[in-house]
């Protein structure tokens, strides 16, 4: 079997675990330079990125690069199994971040759209969505979850 795809697939997520990541970081740095501490949930200027889309999608980008290593390094007869339980966390992943870009549309939408706790950046002013770290993770989300797709063709 070519392991092409599953190095492909690997690779996105490694672009996808790094951009979510360096995203988060800035999240901080933003939410620390406010006075924001640790475990302050409420009451800060900016919202604590622990309690945003984005650091659930960090998380998930996480865990998919991980299980991802997982099945590059398992044997043959083992991946079209690992990949499926792959797929479907791939999917939920997808879901979720066109789910919080569809809510940044709405919010533009909107006569006075205000700033959220749920927007992306977080507590920010409305921004063109198109512009927003939910896009670019959920096009490479979809783009892992496309790749795994052909993984599981390719194995049948």
């Amino acid at each position: 079997m070519n392991r092409t795809l599953l190095k492909v697939q690997v690779a996105v997520l490694a672009i996808g675990t790094g951009f979510s990541w360096i995203t988060l970081v800035f999240d901080y740095q933003r939410f620390f330079a406010s006075g924001g501490h640790v475990l302050n949930i409420s009451g800060c200027a900016v919202t604590n990125p622990i309690i945003t889309p984005c650091f659930y999608g960090a998380l998930a980008f996480l865990a998919a690069f991980v299980w991802a290593l997982a099945i590059l390094r398992s044997a043959p007869e083992s991946v079209l199994k690992r990949q499926r339980g792959l797929q479907l966390l791939l999917a939920a992943g997808t879901v979720f971040a066109w789910g919080n870009f569809t809510y940044e549309v709405y919010r533009v939408m909107q006569s006075q759209p205000a700033a959220s706790a749920f927007s992306c950046p977080a507590g920010e002013v409305v921004v063109n969505p198109l512009m927003t770290p939910c896009f670019y993770g959920a096009l490479i989300f979809l783009t892992t979850l496309v790749v795994s797709i052909l993984i599981t063709r390719a194995h049948r």
